[in-house]
C-alpha cells in the first residue's frame, strides 16, 4: 500500500513534497545565481539617503554601501548567535547555501564542492529528489524561497502583477487579465490556466475587443 504524505503545503501526495512544491523549489534555486549577480551589482548605497530610509547626514561616516546589501552578501559568523548578541538582517546568502549542501554532503556522503553559488546550486538542484523526502524538506523549502523574496526586494527585481483593465479572457469573458513582470506572457487569466497571450495574440484580442465595442456604441 502506498504511503500518503501531507506535503507542507497541505496537499496530499504520495511523496512528502508535492508536484507543485517541489517545482516552487527548483525554481527558487535556478533563481539564485541570477539573484546573487543582480545582490553584487547593488552594493552600492541609493542616493538621497541611507539603506534604512533616513537621511544619510549623520555625525559619522556612512557605510560605503548598501547596508542591506553589505549584510547579506558578507560573511557569516563562525558561532552560532545567540539572543544576547547583535544580529541584524538575513543570514549571508553563501551561509544559507552552504549549509544545505553541508547536510546534503554528509549525509549521502558526497565529494564536497567549491563555495561559489554555481557550484553550490548545482550540488542541490541535482540532489533535489532526495532532498524533498526528507523530514526537513519543508525547512530547506522555506529558507531558498525566503532567500530569494529577501535578494528580489533588495535587486528591486520582485515580480509584479499588473491588472490589464478593460480587456476581458477570451474564455471566461472575466476582467481577469492580468500580466507579470517579469514573465514569459504579455497576458495571462488569473482564473483560467489555459489563457496564456503572446503580445502578437493580445494586441489582436485588444483590436477585436475594441471593434465589437464601436459596433455596440458607434
Amino acid at each position: 500500500m502506498t504511503d500518503i504524505y501531507e506535503c507542507s503545503c497541505g496537499e496530499h501526495s504520495e511523496t512528502r513534497t508535492c508536484r507543485k512544491c517541489y517545482s516552487r523549489i527548483r525554481g527558487a534555486l535556478l533563481a539564485l545565481p541570477e539573484q546573487y549577480v543582480y545582490l553584487s551589482m547593488s552594493r552600492q548605497r541609493a542616493q538621497g539617503g541611507g539603506s534604512d530610509g533616513r537621511s544619510a547626514t549623520r555625525l559619522h561616516a556612512p557605510l560605503p554601501g548598501n547596508e542591506a546589501v553589505l549584510n547579506l552578501l558578507g560573511p557569516a559568523s563562525p558561532d552560532a548567535v545567540t539572543d544576547s548578541q547583535d544580529q541584524t538582517g538575513s543570514v549571508p546568502f553563501l551561509a544559507v547555501l552552504e549549509t544545505w549542501c553541508h547536510a546534503v554532503i554528509h549525509e549521502r556522503a558526497l565529494t564536497p564542492v567549491m563555495r561559489d553559488v554555481t557550484s553550490m546550486v548545482t550540488l542541490l538542484t541535482r540532489h533535489l529528489p532526495w532532498i524533498c523526502e526528507q523530514p526537513w524538506s519543508a525547512d530547506f523549502q522555506e529558507e531558498i524561497q525566503d532567500l530569494v523574496r529577501t535578494s528580489q526586494k533588495l535587486t528591486l527585481t520582485e515580480p509584479r502583477k499588473e491588472l490589464l483593465r478593460g480587456v476581458t479572457c477570451p474564455s471566461c469573458e472575466g476582467l481577469t487579465l492580468v500580466r507579470h513582470s517579469p514573465g514569459d506572457w504579455a497576458a495571462e487569466c488569473a482564473l483560467c490556466p489555459s489563457v496564456r497571450l503572446d503580445q502578437r495574440d493580445y494586441e489582436l484580442l485588444v483590436q477585436s475587443q475594441a471593434r465589437d465595442l464601436e459596433v455596440i456604441n458607434p
